[in-house]
């Protein structure tokens, strides 16, 4: 009934339509943008809870996301309100539907990310970054831009997909974002899964989707597409394509040539504080000649807190000489290591992500040592600036890593390095690189992390190194405990 009810108030086009009525198992939504893919799954939430008595959670990366698809489940609750009103007050006497009116009001409740229904069915938005707080939930699910999901979506297909295990539906949404994803499979596996395609050109051959301009005047497929400028960006976004795959930063035959046994580099370790001694980094003292360029990238608690140290070399080279891995540590035990880190030779630079969490901890360093620290707020300009310097440096040769093919320590490091990927902005006249993290088997808590300081060291030596110069270094004793935390 509600079905028969609900079509001539919610207009479908003929993809809508076809996605609206499909009762498989899984259904997977490849749509371009603005086609009302989480409309159209909104719709068949509710319609579901109303006649099933089934619970619908929505889940995307982020939690305003998943508030978006809720906030228009309850629009279409509210539809469902008023025809059922209408049909309550058309089989009742005035004074009858009075009395129901009051009761019917009732039924319906709603708080700022649940809707509870008649019958106690309930639709929930819930956050999806974490996949692990959704588990033991049990209901029907909806992903939503599913491709923006971390780790190519595998830990949360894995982790959620079971929410569905007593013969819930299981609706997944995106556009294209690249092959190397969960959602490129289930596009991909038709005898599996109910998938669903409507590309722009599709749209508006055969849907009657009316393209316009700002003043509502009809627009053409071609004069909209140039005016997007992005001819990559329109084949993912509008055509609904797998194209333009993101490739690697640094390719892994470039990180094989920086390999360099120099210098003995070394690498410590640090969990929750436990393993850190002062006198590591005095070693340094054994060091070739050379300023110490640091890249700080900052966490706390769910990725690594990296350090990476540039040796400058005479010869023009930047040798990775020491790289502290600090996870779960505390922020003033991290500016303890970093102010050491910066004091171990006259002249040392460093810089440090200075977003979010890192804000305060960079300001502190900035004023500890002014003119040779640099906050760097992370953007889409300086990620694309960092990573055309970390590009240039290892096409020509400037970076040099320590010899991970003959020493596995040091292979996640490069793997890292190999794991920041990127893509050009598509835009003929905009220059810059889109950068992404993908995931790192070999340090799986990084996201790139290390790769991240890595890059800030460059950025140091070359924003802040200039005016240091290459100082006489202070003698000082190497402890006997150089190789500890290794």
């Amino acid at each position: 009934m509600v079905q028969e009810t609900a079509s001539p108030v919610i207009n479908f086009d003929p993809s809508q339509r076809r996605f609206f009525e499909d009762d498989a198992r899984v259904q997977v939504v490849n749509f371009h943008r603005q086609k009302g893919k989480d409309f159209t799954a909104a719709a068949k939430a509710v319609n579901d809870a109303i006649v099933s008595g089934h619970n619908w959670y929505i889940t995307s990366v982020t939690q305003r996301q998943a508030d978006a698809t809720h906030k228009k489940c309850a629009k279409f609750v509210d539809a469902f309100k008023m025809l059922l009103n209408i049909q309550g007050k058309a089989a009742m006497e005035e004074r009858e539907y009075e009395e129901w009116d009051d009761q019917f009001k009732h039924l319906f409740t709603r708080t700022a990310r649940k809707i509870i229904l008649p019958g106690g069915a309930e639709i929930e938005a819930l956050p999806g970054k974490n996949p692990d707080t959704l588990a033991g939930l049990t209901g029907n699910v909806i992903f939503t831009e599913f491709g923006l999901f971390p780790n190519g979506g595998y830990e949360h297909w894995r982790t959620i997909f079971p929410l569905s295990t007593r013969g819930f539906q299981v609706i997944v949404i995106s556009t294209p974002r690249g092959k190397k994803h969960k959602f490129y499979e289930l596009c991909t596996d038709h005898e599996s899964y109910s998938y669903h395609f409507c590309p722009l050109s599709k749209s508006v051959a055969e849907d009657g989707f009316l393209l316009t301009d700002n003043k509502g005047k009809p627009c053409t497929i071609e004069q909209f597409k140039r005016l997007y400028r992005d001819d990559a960006g329109y084949a993912r976004e509008y055509e609904c394509q797998f194209t333009g795959d993101l490739d690697a930063l640094i390719p892994w035959a470039q990180l094989l040539s920086s390999q360099d046994g120099e210098i003995p580099a070394r690498m410590l370790v640090v969990t929750n504080g436990s393993g850190w001694k002062d006198g590591f980094l005095e070693a340094i003292a054994k060091l070739p000649p050379g300023r110490i360029e640091w890249g700080w990238d900052v966490a706390r608690r769910s990725d690594l807190s990296s350090l990476w140290g540039n040796l400058a070399g005479r010869d023009g080279k930047k040798r990775l000489a020491v790289l502290i891995i600090m996870k779960s540590c505390e922020f003033a035990l991290q500016r303890h290591i970093i102010t050491r880190a910066m004091n171990t030779r006259g002249g040392n630079v460093g810089c440090g992500d200075a977003t979010g969490l890192g804000m305060d901890s960079n300001e502190t360093l900035a004023a500890l040592f002014p003119d040779r620290w640099e906050p760097v707020t992370f953007s889409v300009k300086t990620k694309s600036e960092l990573g055309s310097a970390g590009r240039t440096a290892f096409m020509d040769g400037t970076q040099k890593l320590p010899a991970f093919m003959s020493d596995e320590q040091w292979k996640p490091v490069a793997t890292d390095l190999y794991s920041l990927q990127c893509e050009p902005s598509g835009d003929a006249a905009d220059k810059r690189l889109i950068l992404s993290e993908t995931e790192n088997e070999l340090l799986p808590d990084s996201h790139c992390d290390v790769a991240y300081s890595g890059l800030l060291s460059l950025r140091a030596g070359a924003m802040l190194g200039g005016k240091r110069g290459v100082l006489p270094e202070p003698e000082m004793e190497v402890p006997a405990d150089w190789e500890v935390g290794s």
